[in-house]
């Protein structure tokens, strides 16, 4: 009874610092984009039209579910819900890094703390977390296949297939990028394996390995022809240019900290091997979204390591100085990412940056602006699949026209629009924005829309409001 109490103590306070964390970039004007999208999908589903049609295959489908789950429970917070469910599964993980570095790893309780919370605080780890529940469950997934491929090469048993099977599964349904995993995954399987079970057979080995996740993936698409949604175009994220300054300076981050950690045990093959293969799987998941993009921000797409970094740890040799060399090395990972964040260039993760040192982003919120001006209105017609800021900033979608309502589908099949309100995004050439009504209504653009006149503009919106009765 003693054990679950502490426990429970100890998932509260990492729960409650993670949050705290979480409170602290968003005060300081830094809220993802994943985030807001994931909580805004929640939100049409919980609180929309009943008969809301949605373009999206909503995939991932795990964070999603958990998203709409967690929104029903707290229908009305203010806080967003990714965020909540970020934090408590960043919690789980940290608590299932201690259990094992202490139970499994034959580390004591305090240096189990004390390399959990270096985990934990290490710049890649609270990025992660505020990019939200995709993310987390990606680290989590890749920490359980590197612990499944390693276990499996130690004893070859079924349960240990099925940890890999699981942490492919789990990264393949938690984010877009996680496919990448996948398929970074699958060059290395072999390197990983066990030569006995190799020589037996090589092809039903890495079917064993891949099914779970290939059937996962598969299942996804099969529902998106169903319903005729448009999955692969919508996982492809708005590319950034990345130099090969800002990739080498992601990767100076854990890079060095994980290739330390492995190289200990190049003299123990049976360690050695899965661990390298679990990296370099790493490694060319990394190297596939600098091309294909799944995941926009790259200092995303090197994050997983953390997972492979904590196993490698777990496994450390058992010699004299074990226990301070590990946090040492953990520590100098925790200030190598740090250098590496601040002068990373890429746009979301140095508006965290700046956020998470306390200054205030400079760019106004302009969603929170137009929101106020419709807090008293009604009848709004918008696009809230490619705006789910909007969505965001009302904290719900009473209010809104939306696609599947008789008035929207009326409008965008050719009919003159009879909607009170039309939201649209400004300064966006309606042949290349994303918003469907501008792109139906290109007149907005030059607010010449028929029976309706500009009440609000800013910078990123503006509002129409009907004029003939």
């Amino acid at each position: 009874m003693t054990r679950h109490a502490s426990r429970l103590i100890g998932f509260t306070t990492l729960f409650l610092a993670l949050m705290a964390s979480l409170a602290w970039t968003e005060a300081h004007g830094f809220v993802s984009s994943d985030v807001i999208t994931l909580w805004a999908k929640a939100i049409m589903v919980v609180d929309g039209p009943e008969h809301f049609k949605a373009t999206d295959a909503f995939f991932p489908p795990v964070p999603f579910v958990l998203s709409i789950v967690l929104q029903w429970v707290l229908n009305g917070t203010l806080v967003p819900v990714p965020f909540i469910l970020s934090a408590l599964l960043g919690a789980v993980m940290l608590m299932l890094w201690f259990v094992n570095m202490r139970d499994s790893g034959g580390y004591s309780s305090l240096t189990s703390m004390a390399v959990v919370a270096l985990l934990g605080l290490n710049p890649f780890f609270l990025r992660a977390l505020a990019d939200g529940p995709q993310t987390v469950l990606t680290i989590l997934g890749t920490w359980v296949f590197t612990r499944g491929v390693v276990s499996l090469r130690l004893t070859g048993n079924a349960p240990d297939m099925m940890k890999v099977a699981v942490g492919l599964l789990t990264v393949a349904l938690s984010d877009s990028f996680g496919l990448m995993i996948c398929l970074g995954a699958l060059p290395f399987m072999i390197v990983a394996a066990r030569p006995s079970m190799v020589t037996a057979s090589s092809t039903g080995y890495l079917v064993a390995m891949f099914y779970p996740a290939v059937a996962g993936v598969a299942s996804v698409v099969f529902l998106s022809a169903i319903f005729d949604s448009t999955l692969v175009p919508l996982l492809i994220e708005t590319p950034h240019a990345v130099t090969w300054e800002t990739h080498a300076l992601i990767m100076f981050g854990t890079l060095p900290v994980a290739l330390t950690a492995v190289l200990r045990n190049v003299l123990l093959p049976r360690l050695f091997m899965p661990l390298i293969a679990a990296m370099a799987a790493v490694c060319g998941a990394y190297g596939l979204n600098a091309f294909f993009h799944l995941e926009g921000d790259q200092t995303m797409a090197f994050a997983p390591m953390l997972g492979v970094v904590a196993v490698a740890i777990r496994y450390w040799p058992p010699l004299p100085l074990r226990e301070p060399i590990a946090i040492v090395l953990l520590a100098l990972g925790v200030l190598l990412s740090a250098i590496a964040f601040r002068t990373i260039p890429l746009n979301e993760t140095r508006a965290w940056v700046t956020a998470f040192r306390g200054e205030t982003i400079g760019s106004p919120n302009l969603a929170q602006d137009v929101a106020m001006f419709l807090r008293s209105k009604s009848e709004i017609m918008v696009d809230a699949e490619h705006n789910p800021e909007i969505v965001t900033a009302l904290g719900g979608a009473e209010k809104l026209i939306v696609a599947g309502e008789p008035i929207y589908d009326w409008a965008m099949e050719g009919g003159l629009p009879q909607a009170r309100y039309i939201l649209v995004p400004a300064g966006e050439n309606p042949m290349a924005a994303g918003d469907m009504i501008l792109r139906r209504f290109p007149a907005l653009y030059d607010n010449q829309a028929a029976g309706y006149r500009v009440v609000f503009s800013n910078a990123q919106w503006r509002v129409f409001e009907r004029t003939r009765s």
